[in-house]
């Protein structure tokens, strides 16, 4: 039995010492990267589980810092309720645009949705007063409610539409919906600030001065975003793009949090590789691709004689 027992372990031995299977040359370059891949995200998680507080601005905000989450609304009943009223000309306005080639022969397709509409604004109209607007905003939520259901009442009766007729209603009600949106991102920032402040006066100055903000949000409104805006003014100009990020189609703390670890890291390494931090923040081919393309589609101009 000793004899047994010695004879497995030496050929264990010699099969532990023994080299790996071969791979293909395909098959080795894959371990290759992976490998080293594997080192990136290493690093990656050891840098962003060393990060300092960071604020995600999306349907609310949350405080992340020393290892808590806290979270706070600041999306007043004021917002809201102007927001929603004047979908109705958002809805009206585009549902008929999209037939304007043929509004008569369409009618089929856009009038369930101005009958359904119509019947909701009437709907609305007894309980405006209740929705908590001060005294201007309420005439402007009755106003869209009135004109744009007026409107949509006429169309369905003539059962089509023209763009002036479509345009005219929209040029009138722009002013009240602009008024609306400028009383809405009041209502909004002030619960920003306040919820923000209050964050604020917790931190160290030090803290303060390196939380990284994050701004989550579809592609479309990332230009004057309310969000963006209220952190630059909050953190400065200098802060834009290095700690304060709109992240783009990314609606949760993990995806955040990815993207944070991805810019600590590629920026870290873009310091060190080529003493410039935000070399990695644009395609590493991009210098490259744009030299030769200017070369492949003749763009270099003609030299001088």
């Amino acid at each position: 039995m000793r004899k047994l027992i010695k004879g497995w372990l030496a050929l264990t031995l010699v099969l532990l010492s023994a080299p790996a299977l071969a791979l293909s040359n395909t098959e080795q370059l894959k371990a290759f990267n992976d490998t080293a891949l594997s080192a990136y995200a290493a690093g990656k998680a050891e840098m962003l589980a060393k990060r300092g507080p960071v604020i995600l601005a999306g349907a609310d905000l949350i405080l992340l810092a020393h290892g808590g989450e806290t979270h706070a609304d600041y999306t007043p009943p004021a917002y809201t309720n102007q927001k929603s009223i004047a979908h109705l000309a958002l809805g009206t306005i585009v549902v008929l645009e999209a037939f304007l080639d043929d509004p008569a022969g369409q009618a089929p397709k856009w009038r369930p949705h101005l009958e359904a509409m119509l019947a909701q604004a009437r709907a609305m109209e007894p309980i405006v007063g209740t929705l908590g607007l001060d005294a201007a905003g309420e005439a402007r939520a009755k106003f869209i409610l009135q004109r744009g259901g007026a409107f949509i009442q006429a169309t369905l009766d003539a059962g089509t539409f023209s763009r002036a007729g479509l345009e005219g209603v929209a040029r009138e009600l722009a002013p009240v919906l602009l008024a609306s949106a400028a009383s809405a991102a009041r209502a909004q920032i002030d619960a920003m600030h306040a919820a923000v402040q209050g964050w604020r006066a917790q931190m160290t100055p030090e803290e303060w001065s390196s939380v990284r903000v994050f701004v989550l949000g579809p592609r479309m409104p990332r230009a004057d975003n309310l969000q963006f805006k209220y952190f630059r003014f909050a953190l400065g100009d200098a802060a834009v793009d290095t700690r304060l990020i709109y992240a783009e189609n990314v609606f949760d703390a993990d995806g955040a949090l990815s993207l944070l670890g991805t810019i600590l890291t590629d920026r870290a390494l873009a310091k060190i590789t080529f003493d410039d931090e935000m070399r990695m923040d644009r395609d590493l081919l991009g210098d490259a691709a744009e030299a030769y393309l200017l070369k492949l589609f003749g763009k270099l101009g003609t030299p001088a004689p």
